[in-house]
């Protein structure tokens, strides 16, 4: 019976701590249970923390970076058809809509898609929808309940309105980057997201093209 008690708590006491770990990798909270359900029930295909009231279709289209929150608040929806790349970093509040592929102007039973970058460091506020093809640069900002239908890929700079533009730019020189103690890609810490990825992402679009994978 010891052996028995002695085995379980082997493997328990680096399970809580692989969570800890993690928990201090993410801004916002994800429960145990969602972690135990990744490990042993989910899909792996969706690599990263996504709360249960928001949705990813064509998950081996996207890609989320380091440290990244992309959907672990309620309502988020994260369209992968034409593809989205999510950096480093980046930050998403409720009820945000990313979209990488439209219906056809003339034939609604046809799809146009176009990829969706959203670069290191973006912070992306309440309600935002942004529409395929739209790049978004490094430290981009974009304010509660803006509709980004175009690029603005040189990044640094906040956006907003209907549709949006920028309203202010930001001093490069005073932008101070995040660097957590510990990394992650989603719920797969950094030093073995490589073996993860060749083992259950190899049909994911970014993997053979992403430079800081190799």
């Amino acid at each position: 019976m010891k052996s028995v008690l002695k085995k379980i708590l082997y493997y328990l006491f680096p399970f809580i701590k692989a969570y800890i770990d993690f928990s201090y990798s993410i801004t916002n909270k994800v429960t145990l249970w969602d972690f135990v359900r990744f490990r042993f029930l989910s899909n792996k295909n969706i690599y990263w923390p996504i709360h249960k009231n928001s949705e990813v279709t064509h998950p081996q289209n996207i890609f989320v970076g380091i440290n990244s929150n992309a959907g672990t608040r309620p309502g988020c929806y994260l369209q992968g058809n034409g593809g989205i790349y999510i950096g480093n970093y980046v930050h998403f509040a409720s009820n945000i809509g990313i979209i990488s592929g439209n219906h056809d102007v003339y034939n609604q039973m046809q799809h146009v898609n176009q990829e969706v970058r959203i670069g290191d460091y973006c912070w992306i506020g309440m309600n935002v929808v942004i529409l395929p093809g739209v790049v978004l640069g490094t430290r981009t900002i974009v304010g509660a309940g803006s509709i980004v239908t175009k690029s603005f890929s040189d990044g640094y700079c906040v956006l907003a309105g209907n549709p949006a533009k920028i309203i202010k730019y930001l001093n490069k020189d005073k932008f101070i980057p995040t660097q957590f103690k510990t990394e992650y890609y989603g719920f797969i810490p950094k030093s073995k997201f490589h073996h993860f990825s060749k083992k259950y992402l190899r049909n994911n679009k970014y993997l053979n093209d992403n430079e800081q994978l190799k």
